[in-house]
């Protein structure tokens, strides 16, 4: 019983030195303090574990966006104007908005204050990446001139020639889009809300 009690300390006291030291302390020095030679002490592999487990959690919840290195999603294109002017047009960085973990880009502040409103309806389906790869459950980037809106929602696509394969058969592509968009959300569940995004 003591020697389990004496391993049980050691292990306490290795596992304390690991939160609080940032160093291997020599063998020497854990032998005086009742910790075996074999005691690693140092904060780098438990909090290398515990980082990358919350990461884990994270990218789990998070949304998945096509954006640029710069967290821009429609390559920088107004999503209201797709709407509003039926065509394409480039947005101004000073008019941003941030949804879902991407950043969005409007031509004007009226364009920024009608997404602000209802971000939901004028985002891209699947995150923006192309609707015509999301029918294979392929994540492609896309073309901000070869878009679409089908029933209230805006549809983009890689090329013209993914965009004429897509919309030429809504009824059976967006069906099957939807679905295999699915396996990218994050998990439902009562404590998680999609429209936030938390």
């Amino acid at each position: 019983m003591k020697r389990l009690h004496r391993s049980l300390g050691a292990t306490y006291v290795a596992v304390l030195a690991a939160f609080g030291s940032s160093h291997v302390t020599k063998a020497e020095d854990a032998q005086d303090r009742g910790v075996s030679k074999t005691a690693i002490v140092g904060d780098h592999g438990l909090l290398a574990q515990a980082a990358a487990a919350t990461a884990k959690k994270a990218e789990a919840k998070a949304y998945k966006v096509n954006v640029d290195k710069n967290g821009v999603i429609l390559k920088g294109y107004d999503a209201v104007a797709y709407f509003k002017e039926h065509r394409p047009v480039k947005g101004d960085p000073k008019f941003s908005s941030t949804y879902h973990g991407a950043i969005y880009y409007f031509a004007s502040a009226a364009d920024k204050s009608a997404f602000d409103k209802s971000p939901g309806k004028y985002a891209p389906q699947y995150g923006g990446f192309c609707a015509n790869g999301m029918t294979k459950r392929k994540l492609h980037d896309i073309d901000p001139n070869v878009f679409w809106i089908y029933n209230g929602k805006l549809y983009v696509c890689e090329s013209e020639k993914a965009g004429k394969v897509f919309y030429s058969s809504p009824e059976v592509n967006i069906p099957k889009a939807d679905a295999n968009w699915r396996f990218y959300e994050p998990p439902s569940n009562p404590g998680f809300n999609r429209e936030l995004g938390s």
